[in-house]
């Protein structure tokens, strides 16, 4: 399994970024994370990746790895990881990360490609997984329900917890599908003039930070300070 993994300064939060095998048979391998938190994991294998429109499989499924680079900056380590897409005609996705002592944040840099200069995405593959007993179990009438970030939740063992994330340009805004298994899931809303389609662009493009905030109190993890370095 390929795998990169990158801590925060003091060695208590940790991204881990790999290709992981499929959730079911109808899938192929793709990106996926996990981020850990003094050694226990807060965030299972969460999938990662982009819904490009009428082009298959997910950008981010059936890759392989090019290269990757570690960075130590002022208050932050960060990661940048670069995959292929197998048997495509180059289809490419990296995937940027930095850990502070108090989160993770991370997003996809997608270069310029001949099959993606013009990019058309439907939606993300994002998700957040928490891990067993850390979210609260999903009833039956919360699964399905949408949310607006930040979701905030207390995790043993960790403290707080908030998914958000940092705008950037005119792509669209978020929201979390909260499913089953404790599995919150990006979903992108669709234009009004073009439904099938979230957001059109050209490459190179960066999407929005996403962020996993960790803190000892609800109020530290609403709008944690890391974000300030995210604009």
């Amino acid at each position: 399994m390929d795998e990169r993994r990158l801590a925060s300064p003091n060695g208590q939060i940790e991204i881990r970024v790999f290709i992981a095998p499929p959730p079911d048979a109808a899938s192929l391998d793709g990106l996926a994370y996990q981020v850990w938190v003094r050694g226990k994991r807060l965030l299972d294998t969460s999938y990662l990746g982009l819904d490009i429109f009428s082009q298959t499989p997910f950008l981010g499924e059936k890759v392989g790895l090019v290269n990757s680079r570690t960075a130590r900056e002022s208050g932050f380590n960060s990661l940048l990881v670069e995959y292929l897409q197998n048997g495509s005609l180059g289809r490419r996705i990296n995937v940027e990360a930095r850990v502070w002592d108090d989160g993770v944040a991370f997003r996809y840099v997608i270069p310029r490609s001949a099959p993606l200069d013009d990019i058309l995405i439907a939606d993300e593959v994002t998700e957040f997984r928490f891990a067993s007993g850390i979210a609260p179990a999903t009833t039956a009438s919360a699964s399905g329900e949408r949310l607006t970030p930040p979701f905030v939740v207390e995790a043993p063992g960790a403290g707080w917890v908030a998914v958000s994330e940092v705008a950037a340009g005119d792509y669209p805004r978020m929201t979390l599908l909260r499913t089953g298994g404790g599995k919150l899931q990006v979903i992108l809303p669709r234009t009004e003039n073009e439904p099938w389609v979230a957001f059109s662009a050209r490459t190179p493009l960066t999407t929005p930070w996403r962020v996993i905030a960790i803190g000892a109190s609800r109020e530290s993890v609403a709008l944690p300070p890391l974000i300030g370095n995210l604009q």
